[in-house]
């Protein structure tokens, strides 16, 4: 519960502050032993939290926009000047939000792999934290909301999408924009605010209607602990709102940019020192040479507790007793004469489980569309010509005892699973997937 309350704290710290709340749950799951974020579900519903506060904090001001566009645009009402702008602000919140829209879309695979990387993370947070610098400093400060036009709207909206990157900040890609074009800070900072609604609101929801499909078991926080971050993450939120608001009317961006640029130069210093690894998830294992195809006969006669002894000399053949409920993935293997083996220290957690069963192209088909919504990524495995390869990667210990992640691939009709709690990722057990393969 205390790591839920703590996410929740980091996310209403950072989510309206122009240092990237993306970035810092990336970073600081990194420093609590968690592969990604802590779960689409958690995240998701910590965004909408933290979205809420802006709701009940500009309830008035949006309130009005709504009214007055509905007027205009639906009911065809004439309207006074003060109504009047508050029409267009509604448009040019519609108009400023569809470029992340588009991109979002088009960019959903690289957001969920590629651009997890922290050393792209930490680069990002340094380089726009200067690009805010100098937009801040050397920025005019002659126009108020009165004077966005609709290609600023365009322009503002652009660089929200620069978002989709952790690291570069909604909110500080938006403000560097306003002040670029010559806005006041505080108009920058609200019309960031408004225009930041209709797309966390969006991203957050499809999220986590994805996120509804995960089984229990890939969900690092319960319900209640989410609720309960939630909830921080909303009050945390609120005053950060009231409290950056009065911030900007006096002072500069300053120590948001020298807090951006330390933060960055931390996290490249400790991965270039490989303190920290950067996890991101894989798109391709070590080759494996080409082999001939059959079940192992059982659990002794396959290769894999060789390639294991070589990193974990303790490592033993650990019989099983299987009774999977019926219906699961492991009851298919078995009822279809598969094998199902684990390997590992007896005294500790198991750290190798392989799975054989030929004749599976059907059983195997079946499942894909469940192991997506699961968070599995499709990869390759290269020489392994007639492959179907899907990896989840997770980590199972807030307090960094071990991690584990999934492979499950076709290969000519015969379907292998392989689940490990040694090692991040697929490379770090590529030996292993080899021995499994070779096992057939």
């Amino acid at each position: 519960m205390l790591e839920a309350i703590f996410f929740g704290i980091l996310q209403g710290l950072t989510e309206f502050l122009p240092i990237s709340s993306s970035a810092h749950i990336r970073i600081f799951a990194k420093f609590f032993g968690m592969a990604e974020d802590p779960g689409a579900m958690f995240t998701a519903i910590m965004q909408i939290g933290t979205e809420l506060a802006v709701l009940i904090y500009f309830r008035k001001d949006i309130a009005n926009i709504i009214s007055a566009w509905v007027r205009k645009v639906v009911l065809r009402r004439d309207l006074n000047l003060e109504e009047v702008g508050q029409a267009r602000m509604g448009w040019l919140i519609i108009v400023g939000s569809i470029p992340i829209v588009i991109l979002g879309y088009l960019g959903q695979d690289a957001i969920t792999t590629n651009f997890r990387s922290l050393w792209l993370i930490a680069s990002v947070l340094i380089i726009f934290g200067l690009i805010l610098g100098v937009a801040d400093r050397f920025g005019k400060s002659d126009k108020t909301l009165n004077d966005l036009n609709i290609s600023h709207g365009i322009l503002y909206g652009l660089a929200q999408s620069l978002a989709l990157i952790p690291g570069v900040s909604r909110s500080g890609a938006t403000i560097a924009m306003g002040r670029f074009l010559g806005y006041r800070r505080e108009a920058a900072l609200r019309y960031s605010f408004l225009l930041a609604i209709p797309a966390v609101f969006g991203s957050g929801l499809y999220e986590l209607k994805g996120a509804l499909g995960e089984s229990s078991d890939t969900k690092v926080f319960s319900l209640t602990e989410t609720l309960v971050a939630t909830v921080v993450a909303f009050v945390i939120g609120y005053l950060v709102i009231a409290w950056l608001l009065k911030f900007v009317t006096t002072q500069s961006f300053l120590p948001f940019i020298i807090y951006r640029v330390l933060l960055g130069a931390l996290v490249l210093g400790l991965l270039a020192t490989g303190t920290i690894k950067d996890s991101a998830k894989a798109d391709t294992a070590s080759s494996i040479a080409p082999i001939s195809y059959s079940v192992p006969k059982d659990c002794q006669s396959t290769k894999v507790l060789a390639a294991l002894q070589k990193d974990v000399r303790q490592a033993q053949y650990i019989e099983t007793p299987w009774q999977p409920s019926p219906g699961t993935e492991l009851a298919d293997f078995l009822n279809n004469g598969g094998l199902a083996c684990s390997y590992g220290m007896q005294s500790a957690e198991v750290g190798i489980t392989v799975d054989w069963v030929a004749n599976a192209t059907k059983l195997f088909n079946n499942r894909t569309a469940g192991w997506l919504a699961e968070g599995y990524q499709k990869i390759d495995i290269p020489n392994l010509m007639e492959t179907e390869a899907y990896f989840l990667q997770k980590d199972q210990s807030p307090t960094n005892e071990f991690h584990q992640y999934h492979v499950k691939f076709l290969i000519n009709g015969y379907w292998i699973n392989l689940s490990s709690t040694f090692g991040k990722t697929i490379e770090d057990g590529s030996g292993w997937i080899a021995a499994a393969v070779d096992s057939l």
